[in-house]
């Protein structure tokens, strides 16, 4: 929040909070591709995938956590699938948004939703894996996660204790802060991938 930001500078808590704030601003930014018709959407999806590893890689090197690119891979395809059973509203609004790229006028409220979702995409994901971090911590004592059955269950946990609807109601309010203060069109202005 606004509030707790000052008291954070200098912390790997602001340092991660930035890292979200860059992957999820990028994000907006190129899950507009998918208001392409016909290859936009599978481009779209393609750079949201890669983002999410991403955003947990560079948390890992902020964290010290040492993790293959693999293991980032896994956790965040499981996360991604758990994410998409808890937020059907969301996926349903990613689809309408690509039929919407179909038609002239409305692709411009397509491309809108299209970057809004993008940065809720990164910003729930990046929070829901904090809290598996936590939960790893608690239950082993380290942040040792691997590629097992017993990994996926718990981030189906994590997800599934979790308030979702209030991590994307979040996320979108990050995002509308992100507009306005002109982040969004900065990046949108000169995209680079963090």
């Amino acid at each position: 929040t606004k509030t707790a930001r000052g008291t954070l500078k200098g912390t790997k808590i602001e340092d991660i909070t930035n890292t979200i704030e860059k992957f999820a601003i990028f994000s907006a930014v190129a899950a507009t591709t998918a208001a392409i018709p016909n290859v936009g959407g599978v481009i779209s999806m393609i750079s949201q995938t890669g983002l999410v590893w991403g955003t947990y890689i560079a948390i890992n090197k902020q964290l010290g956590i040492s993790m293959s690119d693999n293991l980032a891979k896994f956790i965040g395809s499981a996360m991604l699938t758990n994410l998409a059973t808890n937020a059907a509203s969301y996926l349903v609004a990613y689809i309408g948004a690509g039929i919407l790229s179909l038609l002239p006028i409305a692709n411009i409220l397509s491309i809108a939703l299209l970057a809004a979702m993008g940065y809720v995409l990164i910003y729930a994901s990046a929070i829901l894996y904090l809290k598996l971090l936590t939960e790893v911590m608690r239950a082993k004592g380290t942040f040792n996660l691997d590629e097992s059955d017993a990994t996926k269950n718990m981030i189906k946990h994590v997800v599934k204790n979790s308030n979702v609807k209030e991590i994307i109601k979040e996320g979108r309010n990050a995002f509308k802060e992100a507009q306005k203060n002109g982040q969004f069109q900065a990046a949108k202005d000169n995209p680079t991938c963090p």
